[in-house]
């Protein structure tokens, strides 16, 4: 009965263990998007962009939709979305690019369906 008891609680400490490392896994994984709209976005612009925060490191262009001005961003770990969006808005101003963009509340999936609309238009 005494072992069966000790099992039980060691059994018990694992699986909390186990469940408190897997979530913080995840939070670590997770990382910050967003998405901006841009007026008259090139495929040059885009690049532009795309060589630039792999200069920087801050993040990278996780999606972009040349046809719906559609560039979603996102930062590498430890880069908080604060963050983030203050580094985008100083890159976007250093292009001149700033007048031209808007954040837009979006997720991937729904930048991929407006660029899809954009292209069969």
């Amino acid at each position: 009965m005494k072992t069966s008891s000790i099992f039980l609680r060691v059994l018990g400490l694992a699986l909390v263990l186990l469940s408190t490392r897997s979530q913080a896994q995840e939070r670590a994984l997770a990382r910050e998007r967003i998405t901006f709209h841009m007026d008259g976005l090139t495929s040059e612009t885009r690049d532009d962009l795309a060589r630039e925060l792999k200069r920087t490191g801050d993040a990278h262009i996780a999606f972009a939709c040349v046809p719906a001005g559609i560039i979603v961003l996102e930062a590498l770990p430890g880069l908080t979305r604060t963050e983030l969006e203050t580094r985008s808005q100083q890159l976007f101003s250093a292009r001149s690019a700033a007048s031209r963009m808007r954040r837009v509340d979006s997720t991937i999936a729904q930048a991929e369906a407006a660029c899809a609309q954009a292209r069969n238009r």
